[in-house]
């Protein structure tokens, strides 16, 4: 499984008590990887990076995407708050048909592409569905505002 984005770590954490058998996280800010291995999110998460089935690849994603031969099961896409609002400019190529054709390129037979955002975005909807032959957009209420919402593409 590939991790793009560690944040506070709840999504490794997710995936190792779901039996993954390997996880990649791409983190590229060197000072979210120091919290979580010993500062104060190493306890949010129960130590989770020294899980011998985890490898931290400190790069930025979108660069280490275009250089990797790996192949996964899983790629869960947590870099933005969605396709239409990035963190950095150069993160809108994940979402576009040229990010999509790469990031299908790295799954494996059967496997899944999961993609979080705070809201809808009916472009990169019809965009997946241009990509991938199985599209499941799921709403996620949340205490405030919109619906965040989560995608699960797969062929």
């Amino acid at each position: 499984m590939l991790i793009g984005g560690l944040g506070v770590g709840f999504s490794l954490r997710a995936a190792l008590d779901a039996g993954a058998a390997s996880v990649v996280v791409v983190e590229r800010e060197p000072a979210v990887i120091a919290w979580n291995r010993s500062g104060p999110l190493r306890t949010v998460h129960g130590d989770a990076l020294s899980d011998p089935r985890v490898r931290v690849v400190p790069a930025d994603l979108v660069s280490w995407l275009s250089r990797t031969s790996d192949r996964f099961d899983a790629l869960c896409l947590d870099i933005d708050n969605g396709p239409e609002w990035t963190v950095t400019e150069g993160n809108a190529e994940l979402y576009s048909d040229a990010g999509l054709t790469r990031l299908a390129s790295l799954l494996n037979p059967g496997g899944v592409l999961a993609v979080w955002s705070a809201g809808a975005a009916p472009a990169f909807t019809a965009r997946l569905r241009a990509h991938f032959g199985d599209v499941r957009e799921v709403p996620v209420e949340v205490p405030r505002g919109v619906p965040d919402v989560l995608w699960f593409a797969r062929n």
